[in-house]
């Protein structure tokens, strides 16, 4: 997949990647985890968590395995979630960090403790019991399914307790604690709706950047397929109490793409609980041991900003990139309230790796149907609207390489309302991604491609008419990640 490493992507130098394990902030440092399995290549022989750093949330820096594989009988590690035990209530000094990890043994899918005292870049497994010879989970699991995996622990200041969520088929389970150690178990949210359930995250946010009105979301990784779409993130806002999620919504979707999957959210001080960050696993299930190979698979999305934000009457999630990701990259065009009619077409070469900002006045001066080709020539990715009917279609059936799932290959359809009678799309591509964020962030979807080389045109066209309120692409050729 060399041909296809993207320039502002997260990846692994080789080998593959998948679930992104929540960064943390420490000191004006974001420490990113992720599984990682270097031996892939010849087979698997399991996964270990990988270490990245930034400061910038751009530009980040690989460091080396920060929890191996086998170093014990336990196996290797699997998805869990670090935190920051500022008060030392775990006992291995203030400012530790404790790693709580889906390991495989003994047993199957038991939740052990890993800590850190030189933040994050070494671990040590702990052992729950002193008399065996082999590191014992701090919890066992007791459902004798092998669901019960990917723990989420967080901070519950109202109850001065750590709180943690569990994957247990079509289940969350909410266990408490003072000391990371010992849990014991409080309650549980039951769908039964959206297949097994994986990578949970709870968290607290402010709606509409509103201190006074802060809101609770549990996010669930989960299949969509009762809902027309694939595996990916669903969520519940609502209160928590310290001991149950009572959610105030029905279910909706992070997003609407194919390959986002596997993700986490973090903070920092300096949000002020107006926005979290997060991050996801660009790939799926269905299809992601068929992806073109050639040294790694797999990478994560870019670091979005999430906010809680009222829109229809009711509180959802909207996703931007992070502020300054097209900051350095070389302006290659501008255009203001531009006609472009049916015998015209906007063109563009040599882009790979680009953002695009394209806002659509819908004011009677757009008619008709109007699409964007992306990583267009031989290959082209498709993206349409049509004012008619609001529909925007997202299809990669021309894009190259494809795979013959539906998951791959069926076109994703999605109503887009204007807003103030304009439709804005903010387009991310990095050489093999594409992240779309439309009229703000409302909608988005994230799909992987994989192109012939030469396919770096970029194309907008009608079939009767349309105007171009702004249109903004942005090129980069730097290297993000080393």
């Amino acid at each position: 997949m060399s041909n296809y490493r993207p320039n502002f992507h997260v990846t692994p130098e080789s080998g593959w990647m998948n679930d992104i394990q929540r960064p943390l902030y420490i000191n004006g440092v974001h420490h990113l985890f992720y599984l990682y399995n270097k031996d892939f290549s010849w087979g698997g022989n399991g996964t270990e968590w990988a270490h990245a750093e930034s400061t910038d949330l751009k530009h980040w820096k690989r460091r080396p395995v920060a929890i191996p594989k086998y170093t014990d009988a336990s196996a290797d590690p699997w998805t869990g979630s670090a935190v920051v035990d500022e008060n030392n209530t775990a006992g291995f000094g203030k400012g530790a960090i404790i790693a709580l990890v889906t390991m495989p043994k003994p047993g199957y899918q038991c939740t052990h403790l890993w800590y850190s005292t030189d933040e994050g870049k070494h671990f040590e497994h702990y052992n729950a019991d002193p008399s065996s010879e082999t590191p014992q989970p701090v919890m066992k699991n007791p459902t004798g399914s092998a669901d019960f995996r990917d723990p989420k622990v967080i901070w519950h200041e109202n109850t001065q307790s750590w709180i943690m969520l569990l994957a247990e088929g079509n289940k969350i389970g909410f266990y408490k604690s003072k000391n990371l150690k010992d849990w014991e178990y409080l309650s549980g949210f039951v769908r039964t709706d959206i297949g097994v359930v994986e990578c949970p995250d709870l968290f607290q946010i402010n709606l509409d950047e509103n201190p006074n009105e802060k809101k609770w979301v549990l996010m669930i990784g989960a299949n969509g397929f009762n809902y027309g779409l694939t595996t990916g993130t669903c969520y519940f806002v609502g209160d928590f109490d310290g001991v149950e999620f009572k959610s105030e919504t029905d279910i909706q979707w992070l997003e609407k793409g194919a390959d986002s999957y596997a993700g986490a959210t973090w903070g920092a001080p300096y949000t002020n609980g107006n926005y979290r960050y997060y991050m996801s696993w660009m790939n799926n299930w269905a299809y992601a041991l068929e992806l073109p190979w050639e040294t790694y698979n797999g990478n994560a999305s870019i670091v979005r900003e999430l906010r809680l934000k009222t829109t229809n009457g009711a509180p959802r999630l909207v996703q931007q990139p992070i502020w300054n990701l097209s900051n350095d990259f070389a302006e290659v065009l501008t255009l203001d309230n531009f006609k472009l009619t049916r015998d015209e077409t906007i063109k563009q070469t040599d882009l790979k790796s680009y953002t695009v900002e394209l806002v659509i006045r819908l004011d009677g001066n757009t008619k008709g149907k109007f699409g964007i080709a992306l990583r267009d020539g031989v290959d082209h990715t498709d993206l349409s609207y049509d004012v008619t009917i609001n529909e925007f279609v997202f299809n990669r059936q021309q894009s190259g390489v494809t795979i013959d799932t539906p998951e791959f290959y069926n076109p994703q359809r999605v109503t887009i309302s204007p807003k103030n009678e304009r439709v804005k799309f903010n387009i991310v591509v990095d050489n093999s991604t594409i992240e779309l964020f439309i009229n703000d962030g409302e909608e988005v979807l994230s799909n992987m491609i994989f192109p012939e080389e030469n396919s770096t045109g970029f194309r907008i066209w009608t079939d009767e008419q349309i105007l171009i309120e702004n249109l903004s692409i942005k090129k980069s050729t730097e290297i993000f990640i080393n």
